[in-house]
């Protein structure tokens, strides 16, 4: 059976714009270190996409779905760092508005470390495509490089969708120049981060 790669695509864009941690995560980088930054949170956040279409085709995300143990320990490092992002960026409050941004290639590649760690430890994200990529790569003896090929249209949709939404941000770039924008950016993405963590340490499987 061949894949359904027209249903899998309408799928993928449904997931890629309803907001979640890595949405927040790109604005909230994207604000502070522009439309560069905004992108290379994009490329580690979607890099993420293939290390969970590759478990899955594995079969180590069906581990992770019935080891609570494994389970357990993906999910409190998951928490444990969507917390962090919050602390951080709240802690960013109480220092003055913003002078001298830190270097370009610096920052980006930060960024891209914080995307792609937002996306890895997300147990849930490795729990849903172990759901849904059998629906649509199903001949056993492709599995592998039909779920990445699913992962592979996942990351341009939701690349695309997420560097839209930075360029979105420099096209602001006056109204996020005043002081208090950067600030207010902080304090929604902190609570966001924080919000996101406990929800994802209360989480079941």
């Amino acid at each position: 059976m061949d894949l359904d790669i027209g249903g899998f695509a309408v799928l993928a864009t449904l997931l890629a714009i309803a907001p979640g941690q890595d949405t927040f995560l790109v604005l909230r980088n994207a604000t502070r270190g522009g439309v560069a930054a905004g992108i290379a949170t994009t490329a580690g956040v979607c890099s993420g996409l293939f290390l969970h279409a590759s478990l899955s085709a594995l079969g180590l995300s069906a581990l992770l779905a019935t080891s609570a143990t494994l389970f357990a320990t993906v999910k409190w490092l998951g928490a444990a760092y969507l917390i962090w992002l919050g602390i951080q960026s709240l802690l960013r409050l109480r220092r003055a508005p913003a002078g001298a941004a830190p270097a370009r290639e610096s920052r980006a590649r930060s960024a891209a470390v914080q995307g792609f760690l937002s996306n890895a430890l997300n147990p849930k994200t490795a729990t849903f495509y172990l759901a849904l990529l059998p629906q649509f790569a199903v001949v056993p003896d492709r599995v592998l490089i039909d779920s990445l090929t699913l992962g592979g249209i996942h990351f341009v949709i939701s690349f695309a969708w997420l560097a839209l939404l930075s360029a979105l941000v420099e096209r602001s770039r006056r109204l996020i120049a005043r002081a208090w924008v950067p600030r207010a950016a902080d304090a929604l993405a902190g609570v966001a981060f924080l919000g996101f963590g406990l929800r994802l340490a209360l989480a079941e499987r």
